[in-house]
């Protein structure tokens, strides 16, 4: 379990033009797929971890069919379509988007569209909130916090996840995005305002929850732990992820933590 610590937060907001260009890649990234080929390729990856996923909860937090059970910035498919218990909810801007471009069940996931900066439920309203991989694609990260924080229950659990980077990588990653834009004219990780280290993730958190278990490395269906991603990433056939993982530089890790809110 660790301990809450009080820290002074440093992350500042990006623009409005850089949320708006991150929001339109998205959408052309995910017009590349169809309900057929999302299915192929994340269906099965999906129900998995949703099964997994349940089971490490109920060391927390009892489940039954009226678990109201809310996932954020869930894109067009996710492990919120996929739970075989509980009342299902599901928010994110592109929501219309994705109930337009594809044939899935969003009234059994309840997709509504939405910010986290600005949850439309009441105070204590969810036993349970899942940030995947999305506080780096939002406008204001600290107050996507404070909304899942309002809206838990207090004997609830926030699930999160995100990539994140060693300082590092992220030095090296800033300097060849700059070398991109001029060369290509691409923007590098456009899909991404934010490039997170796990201090910064645990800094944001622990403003607000108590974390009372977490991972690194571990992605389900990809990774089981660090080691495992270690090993990987140097034995990887593109140079441009095996060279840097020789020297101790990783790229994307990913880091999961399940939080209780403090009080």
């Amino acid at each position: 379990m660790q301990d809450a610590i009080e820290y002074k937060m440093e992350i500042k907001k990006v623009s409005d033009e850089r949320w708006d260009i991150a929001q339109k890649s998205e959408k052309e990234y995910w017009i590349t797929y169809t309900t057929e080929s999302l299915k192929k390729e994340l269906g099965d990856l999906y129900s998995k971890k949703a099964s997994i996923l349940l089971k490490e909860w109920s060391k927390w937090i009892k489940l039954n069919k009226n678990t109201k059970i809310l996932q954020i910035g869930c894109g067009p498919e996710d492990v919120i379509n996929h739970f075989k218990i509980g009342k299902k909810y599901s928010l994110d801007p592109l929501a219309e988007f994705y109930k337009k471009r594809f044939k899935f069940d969003y009234k059994e996931s309840g997709l509504m569209e939405g910010m986290g900066e600005k949850i439309e439920f009441p105070d204590k309203y969810f036993n349970i909130v899942i940030l995947m991989n999305v506080l780096d694609h939002v406008h204001f990260p600290e107050k996507v916090l404070s909304e899942i924080k309002r809206v838990l229950k207090d004997d609830g659990i926030f699930y999160f996840e995100n990539f994140i980077y060693q300082k590092n990588f992220i030095h090296i990653a800033k300097i060849w995005g700059k070398f991109k834009k001029i060369f290509t004219g691409k923007m590098f990780n456009i899909h991404h305002p934010y490039m997170f280290t796990r201090e910064d993730l645990k800094k944001m958190l622990l403003e607000k929850f108590l974390i009372i278990h977490e991972d690194l490395g571990k992605d389900i269906g990809f990774y089981k732990n660090m080691k495992e991603l270690k090993k990987s990433k140097r034995k990887n056939k593109r140079l441009m992820i095996k060279i840097p993982a020789i020297f101790g530089l990783y790229g994307i890790i990913n880091y999961t933590s399940i939080c209780k809110k403090l009080n």
